[in-house]
């Protein structure tokens, strides 16, 4: 997450990694609250509850309220928006505001037919694709569904699409001459992080895939089918069954990942499908029996809500004491420390702030966003773009006349200080001034040992101390 900050901070068209919103998004809120961890979790929380919002207002369009409650608490019984991991602010949580917003003003401009609401569909889009390109095969899924079960006019809906397009197109354009001028270092990083489809792995990769999609829906499942256990049967209603439109976007969001990494020729992975699993509320609502009273399912799950929330709490307490009888920090609770101890050795030698930072990945992000200095951080030594660890947000002039120093280790457990990246450091910068070793006592909680953490800090005279 530490990431996300420092891309956001330089306020570029892009990154190396994915488009640019999310990154902005971050940057725009620590000018607003004080940088921290707390704050962070607060940004997710506000985006998830804008997600959820936004969402059942799409729902709304189609379902009565008590189905949109039900719907809403099974969507929050999915692993990634509920209390016992739904607090990671990425490009895949980031996406899911845009997402609901896309679904809600889509419904209603098709219901009302006016061009307004077509354009903010469009402001949807465009924000949904400058935070994450597969937002494409959302908007192909959403887009499917809502032919195939709502049916609507197809010469109004074609004109609509147009100025859905056209207007996002117009706001995604600047990341669009962004990418080209730098190479489509998104496109880049999505084949280099992912591996490679093989004939023999290719089959098993969709079953692992598909299999954590379940893994990450399993309590909603079961909340679900033990909500309709010997629950009575509503008085018979003569209305027309709603559209199953969540169930139609969620199997063809699911289908359209599996096939788009097909086509792609890349390895799926479940978390591709945390922004799909958006709709799975929805989806199990529309699997629900029309002859179950919805009233009193919706209060049955929203007791089941409550009662798993207080279980995660519950959870969450005897964790955090058993974090806190460790008899040391564990390796990945280091950063804060790290980059209070580096800024003070910085200040201490020059008396001046660090102004950037490289060294093994995060550790860079880390001091970007803890450091009281807010370092630009680097993803790697290459600025030159012969490989993806290019850093296109650094202006290079600026980093070779600047303040800066490079902070080799691991935030894993026993892993030494990282010899490749003091020598990248060195073939970048030339030889330093100063170089200083971090050591902490650390527990791995995994496999109950107590170690030592070692970190090679390298740092360059300031050119205004010469």
């Amino acid at each position: 997450m530490a990431e996300n900050y420092a891309w956001g901070m330089e306020w570029q068209w892009g990154t190396n990694k994915h488009p640019p919103l999310f990154g902005w998004i971050t940057a725009a809120w620590f000018r607003l609250f004080p940088i921290g961890d707390g704050a962070y979790y607060l940004l997710n929380q506000v985006n998830l509850a804008t997600a959820l919002g936004l969402l059942a207002l799409a729902m709304k369009r189609i379902l009565t309220w008590d189905k949109v409650l039900a719907a809403m608490v099974l969507t929050t019984l999915g692993t990634h928006f509920g209390p016992d991991s739904g607090f990671k602010y990425n490009a895949n949580t980031a996406l899911l505001p845009f997402v609901a917003g896309f679904v809600w003003s889509l419904l209603h401009a098709i219901e009302r037919g006016r061009a307004r609401w077509f354009v903010l569909a469009g402001v949807f889009a465009a924000a949904a694709l400058l935070t994450k390109y597969y937002a494409l095969v959302l908007f192909t899924a959403i887009g499917l569904a809502i032919l195939i079960t709502l049916r609507p006019p197809l010469v109004p809906l074609l004109k609509g699409t147009a100025v859905t397009g056209a207007t996002a197109l117009l706001l995604v354009s600047p990341h669009i001459a962004w990418s080209i001028n730098h190479g489509w270092p998104s496109l880049h990083y999505m084949h280099a992080a992912h591996e490679a489809m093989d004939e023999i792995g290719g089959f098993k990769a969709y079953v692992v895939a598909l299999l954590g999609a379940l893994g990450f829906s399993g309590v909603a499942l079961l909340a679900w089918g033990a909500s309709l256990v010997r629950l009575p049967a509503a008085p018979a209603d003569q209305a027309p069954r709603p559209p199953r439109l969540g169930l139609s976007i969620l199997g063809l969001s699911v289908a359209l990942t599996m096939l788009a990494a097909l086509v792609q020729q890349i390895t799926p992975v479940s978390s591709w499908l945390i922004p799909a699993l958006l709709f799975l509320g929805w989806a199990l609502v529309d699997l629900t029996p029309t002859r179950i009273d919805s009233a009193r399912l919706a209060r049955r799950l929203y007791r089941l809500g409550l009662a798993y929330l207080l279980v995660a709490i519950v959870a969450a307490a005897i964790l955090d004491r058993q974090y806190r009888a460790y008899p040391a920090t564990p390796a990945y609770a280091l950063p804060q420390r790290i980059a209070g101890d580096v800024t003070r050795m910085y200040r201490d030698a020059y008396a001046q702030p660090i102004e950037y930072a490289a060294g093994t990945f995060p550790l860079p992000y880390i001091l970007s966003f803890y450091s009281p200095d807010h370092p630009h951080g680097l993803y790697g030594f290459d600025l030159a773009g012969t490989d993806l660890s290019e850093s296109p947000w650094i202006d290079v002039r600026a980093l070779q006349s600047g303040n800066k120093l490079a902070v080799c280790g691991s935030l894993r457990f026993g892993q030494a200080d990282d010899p490749a990246c003091t020598t990248a450091a060195r073939t970048l910068f030339g030889a330093p001034d100063l170089t200083r070793h971090l050591l902490y006592s650390v527990y791995d909680p995994k496999t109950r040992q107590l170690g030592q953490q070692r970190y090679a800090v390298l740092m360059w005279k300031p050119p205004r101390a010469r």
